[in-house]
């Protein structure tokens, strides 16, 4: 028989990267038994039931080898194996191992696109398209068999933000020379097309080019656009578009047969732009695509084509350089225009930029962008808002430059400014022979009156837009996110154009009609937005800690617990443990018998945590004499609790209720609660938010680790411990208790993402998740926009590793509401932030960062605050957004420890865990309920 004990001073491995260690020697052929692990009392006991002998001086900063195996040769195996497993992680796949988007939002979130192609199948078009606009992207929706009243809707949506809709079943676009879906390449020139119907645009485009006739643009709109239901939403905008578009001198509008009342409109409609149109309505008694591309032709040459041939030449596009010149008044606009600019065109230089300065004279060779409401500007002299001369003086001498190639300008309306700033404007660029863009800020009720204003600017040759980024489909590069078909991002490759394609999978069965309804909610982008910034807005501080009867009114005879609503027929072995435990602790029963007899009457009201804005881990049993943490957001007035962290291994928490158990709550309750509330009080308030962020920093993700989090903690409180004058022994031992037990601070970080998500709640329309809850049974949800109620399925047993000789037979379902973690955007969303831990997805490096990065395609947001380092100190995926998970079907991962499922048995493991799929199609179907119909 070959066997090993070893202590190795002073080497500290996670619990979890030592479990899977254990795992690992214990699966080697002639292993008998093994145990890797740091030098706790829990772990020096487990040694002691195994027949070994504890190393002397052996500390929990001592990592622990103990293996007994049936001959030398296994061991000498077990020791390699070992090696292996505590060697430093390797960089794996390296660092660049993102997955590919599931949806148009999130390609778009962090993509330099200017336009969306949606080519999935039809139900599930609406998703990608209402994506786009909300990401700012005009769509074109090549999907076919979109319902018509989700084509009004979004048609109405994208008018709603100046944008661009081309589709659903839009085959054909060319934008800037580009040509998006089933376009040809044709050569630039005059003349815009808009158009509800593909092929005929696509003979209409060829035959001018064949006739030395180019295009600037051809906008689909679909075929359906000139329906009555949909009135020509789009073609409106198209021709708008066109209307402001320098290079187009003509367009031509090409319409299957439109519904006789929609086309007298768009007829009215056209009459008013400044460019003419020429008409192509097919039909019966109309004339064909030929006759309508020589008509063009004539207006375009001056004379009618000859023979049309029979193929089409290739002519690329030429561009046009000349340097950009942005003159604003408003800061925040002048801002905008430089990021838009800056990534079609490169580096601006400015004076709002420090990273790319003008020099005193505020000139620069390249792209330059001035701010003329900066502070040293108007120093002793008016706003130019007011007094626009200085920038009147710049413009003239812009315009003047050989090397400009196009002027940006605002022009801003309103209360106490110039009474007639378009007119200023207007005389300094009339006859200018190079384009002006204008981005006109008001309302029609504005004393200067919004479109009196446009017209003088548009008088005098200027472009003019409500929006300062709104001009960016035609004017812009084409850069194009994709989602569905790959042959569409293929094209656009051929064309040299910047493609993101979306690995787009159908959403979760069952879930279409309900996704549509949610997703066309008026209410929920506000919605969310707003529940985003109450989180985001959320801070957390450690205010007082008291015991449960008097912060949460817990009266004799009721007990809280984790997890939704639960009885005690349903409860599972560790709830039962911990409810057991806490009748012993409270004296109402003598012996666990008698405990779980009063408990099966019914004598006991059971009542979540969550219903009293609290929290607790594992079973989290709360009793009215446990001493508790209280948390308050000064922002939003809230306030969450959470009891004392017991440690690990047989704690109540985790359903154990030994002689052991009862004497260190005990001991909780007569020394450690009292000697934390008067440090705390003699502290004042303790930033539990700012050592969340600091700890994420320093290898922690804040659930299954907290090491740096609980010796933080303990730093800020401990000369108040001792300052206070209790009796050196017990401040003595209250410091060895926290300070040994890592897991200490996963009470305090609970807490402080309930305030935060709490701070978010009961939002209409919202989709964000503001809590996730296991109490062994049952895994449930809460939903913003559906108030307290909760969405339940089955818990899972998670996929982890075990103590000693435990194994997955042993371990309970899910259970605990520290998942309050995972839902405010840390724990398993933040597991790259974790080095010690990331073997615990798979082995390597790249897959916790795969975990991580998996984890933004079902949020809303990234943390202003919470930081991975690793991801360029990225924010945590934050704001579990129902929506994304049922279009994804990417669950929320989850570090947790693991309950052994007989009562009394405690930890037996750590793992990971997904919810029930169920909990978010129901919570799904809620949401479609109470949104407004799509009509």
């Amino acid at each position: 028989m070959g066997q090993l004990l070893e202590a190795r001073r002073g080497l500290y491995r996670d619990s979890v990267a030592l479990m899977r260690a254990t795992q690992a020697v214990r699966a080697v052929p002639g292993v008998e038994a093994a145990l890797v692990a740091m030098a706790t009392p829990l772990n020096l006991d487990m040694l002691a039931g195994m027949g070994f002998a504890a190393p002397d001086g052996a500390g929990p900063n001592d990592l622990l080898v103990a293996i007994r195996a049936v001959d030398d040769a296994a061991l000498a195996r077990a020791r390699e194996t070992l090696e292996a497993q505590l060697a430093d992680p390797g960089r794996g796949g390296g660092l660049d191992t993102a997955p590919a988007p599931r949806t148009t939002g999130s390609a778009a979130r962090h993509a330099d696109a200017t336009v969306a192609v949606v080519a999935v199948p039809g139900r599930y078009a609406f998703a990608e398209a209402v994506d786009a606009l909300e990401a700012g992207l005009h769509a074109l929706v090549f999907s076919d068999n979109v319902p018509l009243a989700q084509e009004v809707r979004l048609k109405r949506e994208a008018v709603e933000r100046g944008l661009l809709v081309m589709g659903p079943d839009c085959g054909t676009a060319v934008i800037g020379g580009v040509g998006l879906g089933f376009a040809n390449a044709v050569r630039p020139g005059p003349v815009g097309l808009v158009a509800a119907s593909g092929t005929g645009a696509q003979q209409v485009m060829c035959l001018l080019d064949a006739a030395g006739v180019g295009v600037t643009h051809c906008l689909g709109v679909g075929g359906r656009d000139l329906s009555a239901p949909v009135g020509g939403l789009a073609t409106r905008q198209a021709l708008a578009l066109l209307d402001e578009d320098p290079a187009t001198e003509l367009i031509v509008l090409i319409s299957k047969p439109p519904a006789p009342g929609v086309a007298e409109e768009i007829v009215e409609y056209a009459a008013k732009l400044t460019t003419p149109v020429e008409f192509a309505f097919l039909g019966p008694d109309a004339d064909d695509l030929s006759a309508v591309a020589a008509r063009v032709v004539a207006r375009v040459t001056g004379q009618p084509p000859g023979p049309w041939p029979r193929w089409a030449p290739d002519s690329p596009p030429v561009p046009r350089g000349g340097a950009l010149r942005a003159l604003y008044c408003g800061g925040t606009l002048c801002q905008e225009a430089i990021a838009i600019a800056a990534r079609a065109l490169g580096p601006v230089a400015s004076n709002l930029d420090p990273t790319h300065p003008l020099g005193d004279d505020l000139r620069a060779a390249g792209h330059l962008a001035i701010d003329f409401g900066d502070d040293r500007f108007t120093q002793g002299r008016p706003h130019p808002v007011i007094d626009p001369a200085p920038r009147l003086e710049r413009l003239a001498a812009e315009l003047a430059d050989p090397a400009t190639g196009v002027v940006l300008l605002d022009v801003v309306l309103g209360h106490g400014a110039h009474p007639d700033p378009a007119a200023d404007v207007a005389e300094v660029i009339r006859g200018a022979t190079l384009p002006v863009v204008v981005a006109l800020v008001g309302t029609e009720a504005d004393p200067q009156g919004l479109a009196r204003q446009a017209r003088t600017l548009c008088g005098a040759g200027a472009y003019v837009f409500a929006s300062n980024a709104s001009a960016d489909l035609l004017t812009r590069p084409v850069r194009a996110v994709v989602a569905g078909a790959r042959l569409f991002a293929d094209t656009l490759a051929a064309q040299a154009v910047p493609v993101v394609p979306v690995d787009w999978r159908p959403p979760l069965a069952g879930t279409e009609e309900h996704l549509v309804r949610v997703l066309a909610d008026p209410r929920r982008e506000r919605a969310n937005a707003e529940a985003v910034r109450r989180v985001l807005a959320a801070q957390a501080q450690l205010v007082d800690v008291r015991p449960a009867r008097a912060a949460l009114g817990v009266e004799p005879g009721t007990f809280l617990h984790a997890g939704p609503p639960i009885t005690w027929e349903r409860a599972s072995g560790p709830m039962r443990g911990a409810l057991i435990g806490a009748m012993l602790f409270e004296g109402l029963a003598d012996t666990p018998e008698d405990a779980e007899r009063q408990l099966a009457s019914g004598a006991i009201a059971l009542e979540p945590c969550h219903h009293r804005g609290a929290v607790g881990p594992m079973a989290g049993v709360v009793s009215p004499s446990m001493w508790m943490f209280e948390l308050a957001d000064p922002v939003h007035g809230g306030r969450a609790y959470c009891s004392l962290n017991e440690g690990l291994g047989k704690v109540l928490r985790y359903g154990a209720y030994g002689p052991e158990v009862i004497e260190r709550l005990r001991w909780m309750t007569a020394v450690l609660g009292p000697l934390l509330r008067d440090a705390v009080r003699r502290h004042g308030p303790v930033d539990v938010r700012a050592i969340i962020a600091q700890m994420l920093q320093m290898g922690d993700e804040g659930h299954n680790r907290n090491r740096a989090g609980t010796s933080l903690f303990l730093r800020e409180l401990l000369a108040d411990l001792v300052g206070g004058g209790a009796p050196g022994d017990q401040v003595a031992e209250a410091v060895r208790f926290v300070n040994g037990n890592d897991h200490f601070f996963l009470n305090l970080a609970m807490p402080a993402c309930k305030l935060a998500l709490d701070a978010a709640r009961d939002i209409p329309g919202s989709t964000m998740v503001v809590a996730m809850a296991r109490n062994g049974t049952d895994f449930g949800i809460q939903v913003s926009g559906t108030g307290d109620r909760w969405f339940t399925g089955p818990a899972e047993v998670p996929a982890g590793l075990y103590l000693g000789a435990y194994g997955p037979q042993d371990a309970n379902p899910d259970i605990g509401d520290s998942a309050i973690t995972e839902t405010a955007g840390i724990g398993g969303f933040a597991m790259a932030a974790a080095p010690a831990i990331v073997r615990f997805v798979g082995g390597e490096v790249p897959d916790a960062l795969a975990t991580s990065l998996r984890m933004y395609e079902i949020t809303l947001a990234e943390h202003t605050a919470y930081q991975i380092p690793v991801f360029g100190f990225r924010g945590t995926p934050t704001g579990i957004d129902v929506t994304r998970v049922a279009r994804t079907g990417i669950l929320p991962q989850i570090n947790t420890g693991i309950a052994g499922r007989v009562a009394g048995t405690g930890q037996v493991g750590a793992g990971l865990v997904n919810p029930p799929v169920e909990c978010f199609t129901a919570a799904l179907a809620a949401l479609a309920d109470a949104a407004p119909s799509l009509g």
